[in-house]
């Protein structure tokens, strides 16, 4: 289906050819059909009836594409056709071999693959001459002088506003004004602004255009750079746009950013109200009820504070801030009752409201908020140090060691697996993206770049020969040829899962330990006693019989722990 998609786009004719890859042994060890695309930055290849793409080729990245001469395997009746790929690339300097039927195909597909390369390549030369400039843009944004300088701007702003507020108030609102005061502090205004609109360009810039509005820093920036630049274009104008211009003093808000223990509560903050505004919606939800229950008893009474629901709602609120609340209660007692008496209808009302509301529903709402706000505090000091140590290392040129599997991304998503039955279909469909050349077996070079090329993982993974040495166990795994069968592959795969999933028991287990969550941690240090106990039975099975075989009945062991 995606290259019948792609057939309107195509600049070359669309035709089967013979597949020949170097990398899965001799040539024509693996002559195998292909069904081939060609769009206008990537060369496709997929096998006939396939629902996937086998493997693809960017053309900015094929250094060469000429006649093959000099193998005697391919069949004389056919020509061969070399691409090779550059080194480092998307294809790790993979060469690859097709083969066409006459001189004529040969040299329509040549000519326009090579023409398509030069297209592709500029294309690519000048998006990489982008790239480098947003990179550059954002390394300047990051340097300690650029924050320095324009934290010095943010509060200098500040201070004008103040004084712009002391010395000509009228000017705020009428964008100049005619006295000296108000055309200075105009122009301290426009000066300010354009300086604002500079970093915000560059910002956005380096970070066009997502990256950009994900922040929620820059999002502000852009707002009030953004109100800032329409108060100059329309000074004085209505009321709502008074309003607005206002607005220019959050721009100390900004020096938060350019300061980490100021970020870090604002950070922690923000954080926690969601939380909260869940907890303030119950609240809301009480008075409510409130203010229904005592517009239905004392509108009579006292329409002033319970004659519609507006204005109930917004005597149950005084009554929630404790101002003048006795004022309330007072206008809706019964003039029954004497001075000195009682309502019990309004005293009951106003009891049960103060308990319910403020003694414990606003003290929920506090405590929701101070444990949100400590844990999220806690979340940003813990990145501050990681961010400190990294900075350290790198100004000693040094790297932080990571003890981690290369195929640590991939081990995160098959750990979703809900049975092994899904574990080993999982593999399986994995083992058969990854053999591009449909051998039945996956070499080191398949693997790895195979693994390199699926870049929806975070990191890229990138399976070094020692890697591979490794997981082999020195390539005793491996058949005669050095490469892996598919149920080597899954056993090893399913190894490298129950390794990933201990470390990520042990990273969790010392972490809580460290946090003084002992209910979490008695947990895992319960599995983790769990899995040694395991581990010494199975040792102590192979020391009492290393060759024997299973009980009859049982089954050996698969999957993780």
């Amino acid at each position: 289906h995606a290259a019948k998609r792609e057939r309107r786009r195509c600049r070359v004719a669309i035709t089967d050819a013979a597949f020949i890859s170097d990398l899965v042994g001799p040539i024509g060890q693996h002559k195998q059909p292909v069904f081939v695309v060609m769009t206008k930055d990537f060369f496709i290849i997929t096998h006939p009836g396939a629902k996937e793409v086998s493997d693809q080729i960017p053309l900015y990245e094929v250094t060469n594409c000429a006649k093959m001469a000099g193998h005697s395997e391919v069949s004389s009746s056919m020509i061969a056709f070399v691409m090779d790929t550059m080194e480092g690339g998307y294809n790790g300097g993979r060469q690859y071999i097709f083969s066409v039927e006459n001189e004529d195909q040969f040299v329509a597909w040549t000519q326009a693959i090579n023409q398509q390369v030069i297209i592709s390549t500029k294309l690519f030369r000048n998006l990489s001459k982008l790239q480098e400039a947003k990179e550059r843009a954002r390394s300047v944004l990051k340097t300690e002088t650029w924050q320095l300088v324009f934290g010095i701007f943010i509060v200098s702003n500040f201070i004008v506003n103040i004084g712009q507020a002391c010395i000509a108030p009228n000017s705020s609102s009428s964008g100049g004004g005619d006295s000296t005061n108000s055309k200075i502090f105009y122009a301290f205004d426009v000066v300010f602004t354009t300086l604002f609109a500079f970093e915000l360009s560059i910002n956005l810039f380096g970070n066009w255009l997502f990256p950009f509005f994900n922040s929620g820093w820059n999002t502000f920036d852009f707002c009030v750079v953004a109100v800032s630049i329409f108060s100059i274009c329309y000074p004085g104008g209505p009321t709502w746009i008074i309003v607005i211009r206002t607005m220019r003093i959050f721009r100390i808000i900004r020096l938060f950013r350019k300061l980490r223990a100021l970020r870090a509560i604002v950070s922690a903050l923000f954080a926690a109200l969601p939380i909260v505004g869940q907890a303030f919606v119950l609240v809301t939800l009480v008075a409510i009820v409130f203010a229904v229950v005592g517009q239905a008893l004392f509108s009579k009474l006292s329409p002033h504070y319970f004659g519609t629901f507006k204005v109930s709602i917004y005597s149950i609120f005084k009554v929630l801030a404790m101002a003048q609340w006795g004022h309330v209660a007072e206008a809706v007692k019964d003039p029954r009752y004497g001075e000195n008496d009682v309502d019990p209808n309004a005293t009951l009302f106003f009891v049960v409201l103060i308990v319910t509301c403020v003694w414990i529903l606003l003290q929920v709402v506090v405590a929701v908020l101070l444990d949100n706000f400590t844990s999220s505090c806690r979340r940003e000091e813990k990145q501050a140090i990681i961010d400190d140590e990294e900075e350290r290392l790198r100004s000693l040129g040094l790297t932080k060691a990571v003890t981690r599997s290369p195929l640590a991304p991939l081990l995160d998503n098959l750990a979703l697996f809900k049975t092994s039955e899904d574990l080993s279909s999982r593999i399986q469909k994995l083992f058969e993206v990854l053999d591009c050349d449909r051998g039945g077996t996956l070499s080191y070079s398949e693997l790895s770049d195979g693994l390199r090329k699926m870049r929806h993982f975070s990191p890229i993974i990138v399976l070094s020969q020692d890697d591979f040495h490794r997981m082999t166990n020195k390539g005793q795994l491996c058949d005669e040829e050095g490469c892996l069968t598919p149920e080597q592959f899954e056993q090893i795969l399913r190894e490298e899962l129950e390794l990933h999933m201990e470390g990520k028991i042990q990273t969790v287990y010392e972490e809580l330990a460290q946090a003084g969550t002992q209910d979490t941690t008695a947990l895992l240090a319960s599995i983790k006693l769990l899995k040694m106990m395991a581990s010494g039975r199975a040792q102590n099975s192979l020391g009492r019989g290393g060759d024997a075989s299973p009980a009859p009945g049982s089954h050996p062991p698969s999957g993780p722990v």
